[in-house]
C-alpha cells in the first residue's frame, strides 16, 4: 500500500502517512499531506511541494551496515566466506527491493508508487544545493575548466 514517509518538524519522529488515514504526529501536529492521483508517478513531494525528487533502493542504509560489519567479524573464522555470503545476500536484497522516490528538500520518502521517469538517481550537486544554497562557482552541472 501506498504511503509517505516524513520526519514531523516539530518533535523529528517518524510520521506515516496513508491515504485514507489522518495525518496527525503522536506530538499533537498536524501536516497536510498530498498524495498523487491513483496510479499516478509522484510528480512533487507530498509534504513541501519540492519537485526535485530522486529514486534509490527501499533499503534502510543501517541494516546494510551492520550485515558488513557482521560479514567482517565472522571473517577469521570462515577464511572470508562471510563476505562472499554477505555480498550474495546484498546482491539478492538489491534485486528482490523496489524503489522509492525521496524528496531532496525535506527527505521525504515516497514508498507504493508509480517511478516517475523524469525522476534519477540520487545527485550529489543537486542535494547540496538543497541543503546550502546555490553551488559555489564552478561547480555547476555540465561546467568546463579553462
Amino acid at each position: 500500500m501506498a504511503g509517505i514517509h516524513y520526519l514531523c518538524s516539530r518533535c523529528e519522529s517518524r510520521v506515516e502517512a496513508r491515504r485514507d488515514d489522518a495525518t496527525i504526529c503522536e506530538c499533537g501536529t498536524e501536516v497536510p499531506v498530498v498524495f498523487p492521483e491513483p496510479d499516478t508517478p509522484v510528480a512533487q513531494c507530498g509534504i513541501c511541494g519540492e519537485r526535485e525528487l530522486y529514486i534509490q533502493k527501499d533499503f534502510n542504509r543501517s541494516t546494510g551496515i551492520a550485515l558488513v560489519v557482521v560479514g567482517a567479524i565472522f571473517v577469521p573464522w570462515t577464511w572470508g566466506l562471510s563476505l562472499l555470503a554477505v555480498t550474495i545476500l546484498d546482491y539478492a536484497l538489491y534485486r528482490y527491493l523496489g524503489d522509492v522516490t525521496v524528496c531532496y528538500a525535506c527527505r521525504t520518502v515516497h514508498r507504493g508508487f508509480p517511478l516517475n521517469p523524469e525522476h534519477r538517481p540520487f545527485d550529489l550537486l543537486t542535494h547540496d544545493r538543497h541543503v546550502y544554497g546555490a553551488a559555489p562557482p564552478g561547480a555547476e552541472e555540465g561546467h568546463e575548466r579553462a
